[in-house]
């Protein structure tokens, strides 16, 4: 699939061409198909199975052979600024109470979830569910 300068290879080019052509011939040869039956000739079972088969070849094509495979990132929590900060230890600015305050990490103020703190205590930070930290007395 990848040629030496790692840029897309003859077969994947060739793939997408026949991604993009296949629905629209089977659907063609499909619709000749019915239209041949109607006119009570036996060709027109031809056309439609050879219809099928391009469909059948073009989810082939689609939704197994060039569909992206899951990579792992070396960085899982990448562009996850929330999720970075678990395990770190953070200055609650807001008080949480209720349940609810803030915490400051560097120059943000991030909502907080946990026991109530006053200001000033230090929380230290054991998940996050959206852009809310879950926190713990440190």
């Amino acid at each position: 699939m990848l040629r030496r300068d790692d840029g897309p290879g003859v077969s994947a080019w060739l793939a997408g061409f026949a991604s993009l052509a296949l629905p629209w011939l089977g659907a063609g040869l499909g619709a000749t198909g019915f239209l041949l039956i109607a006119r009570h000739q036996s060709v027109g079972w031809w056309c439609i199975s050879a219809g099928g088969a391009l469909l059948i070849g073009w989810i082939l094509i689609d939704w197994v052979w060039a569909r992206p495979a899951a990579i792992e990132s070396d960085e899982p929590g990448l562009n996850r600024r929330a999720e970075q900060l678990v395990g770190r230890v953070l200055e609650v600015q807001e008080a949480i109470d209720g349940g609810r305050g803030k915490v400051r990490a560097g120059d943000t103020l991030w909502p907080a979830e946990g026991p109530d703190m006053p200001a000033g205590a230090e929380a230290r930070v054991i998940a996050a569910r959206g852009t809310a930290l879950l926190v713990e007395r440190a």
